[in-house]
């Protein structure tokens, strides 16, 4: 993953996210063949001040069943929001503080004369910029990045 910045989040924090979003699968019911759930991979790093980038690389049908789909057959698949709700979970939570607080003690060990009061990074206001990388399309048609804020079909 090419992130837009400079400090790549550890692999245990990470985990977190990834965790949260397999239990929130889990808890909707949408464990078939397991497929998606086994196939989330989380990438996450910063660089610029109250801003955290995460990828996360899934099975190709996770973003419709996030977000939603208009089907071609004039039916559609309603959102399931696995990604905003697995954000807001505990571990969600815990992923977000634990890399805001990597990233701040990454920039005072590389900047000392840093003042962290200054920083201003805390949960409460950091950008979450998420992006999916997906793969396992058949056709190739859905196996590439995907930006999640630009995707919404709500349906309601």
């Amino acid at each position: 993953m090419a992130l837009p910045g400079s400090y790549n989040i550890k692999y245990r924090t990470r985990n977190h996210l990834q965790r949260a979003i397999q239990q929130e699968i889990q808890r909707q019911g949408l464990t078939d063949t397991f497929t998606m759930k086994d196939s989330i991979r989380i990438s996450a790093g910063t660089g610029d001040l109250n801003n955290l980038y995460v990828e996360i690389s899934a099975i190709y049908y996770y973003m419709f069943l996030d977000k939603g789909a208009e089907l071609t057959n004039g039916g559609f698949i309603r959102p399931h929001y696995i990604t905003q709700n697995a954000l807001k979970s505990n571990n969600g939570q815990r992923f977000i503080k634990e890399a805001i607080d990597e990233y701040i003690t990454w920039m005072i060990k590389k900047y000392p004369f840093l003042n962290t009061d200054s920083v201003g990074m805390s949960v409460d206001n950091v950008k979450v910029n998420i992006q999916y990388n997906l793969f396992g399309s058949e056709d190739d048609k859905w196996n590439k990045i995907f930006d999640y804020d630009k995707m919404w079909n709500i349906f309601g």
